[in-house]
């Protein structure tokens, strides 16, 4: 009898190492977190703070995805990372801005791993990580944890414990500026994750859950439309206030001036309130920014800007509304719920000067 040679089978883990090398570092007995970091002009020293921090973290199994968002200098940041065995460094074709930076990196994540964003301008202390990934726990309810980000050049003030919106659609980081005084008890709900720093469950950004960001945005206003979103379907997010990070505010955007960042914030505004408000909300939204910025154009700043802000936002707007419809019809939470996370708050921080403190 002639034996024939029985076809070679592959373990399954075996193949998956082949298939993906930074499997073969893995440490199977802690929780296993891909984070997403979207380099942007922040430059190599700034950079390698931020992907050392991460991989410095203790009880979890920790692989960086590095996107460079084609900006400049953005090349030669990541360029140290390359070979890495537990970083994967992305080069995006065109920079599409944050949200799409962060999309493209969520597709080279680890997929059983829980996310965590950070900004390429951020620091994690070694704990942070897990401590975040500790307060997801069981509930399924909760799609998302926000720990304590600190001001990196101000460390004794808050840059962000979550994101909270207005009535009139005005975003801003929750606590900004502010000394860190437990305003908020570990574990409460917030309305959503700063994406400067935060930890997700692993299907967050699947279509089946919440979704990928929104890159109609490009930049600003993505984190407030994905909690929005998130809300809408009873998915919550909580602080974890004793998982802190520092953050350079802005110094991966501040290049772009503050002209620049006016037009897209006051553009990005208008599209978010299309978008998820309610019909007469986002209508009254539309009527108090004309106005405030008819005046503007006549007697303020930035009236190139203004204008500017208003033409983008009119030219987005069919793809807003045309979006909205996809949106599930049923509201889970009420939306003066929503807004009520930013009754008593204001924003302490020049965006001039980039510390605490007003605008002049």
């Amino acid at each position: 009898m002639v034996s024939r040679a029985q076809p070679r089978r592959h373990h399954p883990d075996r193949l998956a190492l082949a298939l993906h090398p930074s499997q073969r570092f893995r440490n199977v007995t802690s929780p296993a977190v891909t984070t997403v970091v979207v380099v942007h002009g922040s430059g190599a020293a700034t950079v390698r703070a931020c992907v050392q921090s991460l991989l410095d973290s203790v009880g979890v199994d920790m692989f960086v995805v590095l996107v460079d968002n084609a900006s400049p200098d953005a090349g030669a940041a990541c360029a140290p990372w390359l070979g890495h065995q537990r970083v994967r460094v992305i080069t995006a074709a065109r920079n599409g801005g944050f949200a799409a930076g962060v999309n493209i990196g969520l597709g080279h994540r680890r997929r059983s791993d829980l996310i965590c964003l950070l900004n390429d301008d951020a620091t994690v202390e070694p704990s942070t990580i897990a401590r975040c990934v500790d307060a997801l726990g069981d509930d399924a309810s909760v799609i998302a944890v926000a720990p304590r980000v600190m001001l990196a050049d101000q460390p004794d003030l808050i840059d962000s414990i979550g994101v909270v919106v207005r009535p009139n659609a005005e975003a801003f980081n929750a606590f900004i500026g502010q000394p860190w005084a437990a305003q908020v008890a570990n574990g409460a709900d917030v309305l959503g994750p700063c994406f400067g720093a935060a930890v997700f469950r692993s299907d967050a950004f699947d279509s089946t859950a919440v979704g990928p960001l929104d890159e109609r945005y490009r930049l600003y206003y993505e984190d407030i439309d994905w909690a929005l979103r998130a809300r809408r379907m009873g998915l919550r997010t909580i602080a974890v206030t004793d998982a802190v990070v520092f953050h350079q505010h802005a110094a991966s955007t501040r290049l772009l001036g503050e002209p620049t960042r006016y037009e897209l914030v006051q553009r990005n505004l208008l599209l978010c309130a299309s978008k998820n408000f309610p019909a007469a909300a986002a209508v009254r939204v539309w009527c108090s920014r004309l106005v405030v910025h008819a005046k503007g154009i006549i007697k303020g700043p930035y009236r190139a800007q203004r204008i500017s802000a208003i033409a983008r936002a009119l030219w987005g707007l069919p793809s807003a509304l045309l979006a909205r419809r996809h949106l599930p019809r049923q509201r889970i939470t009420d939306d003066a719920a929503l807004f009520a996370y930013a009754t008593g708050l204001e924003p302490n921080f020049n965006t001039d000067t980039y510390r605490a403190g007003t605008n002049s």
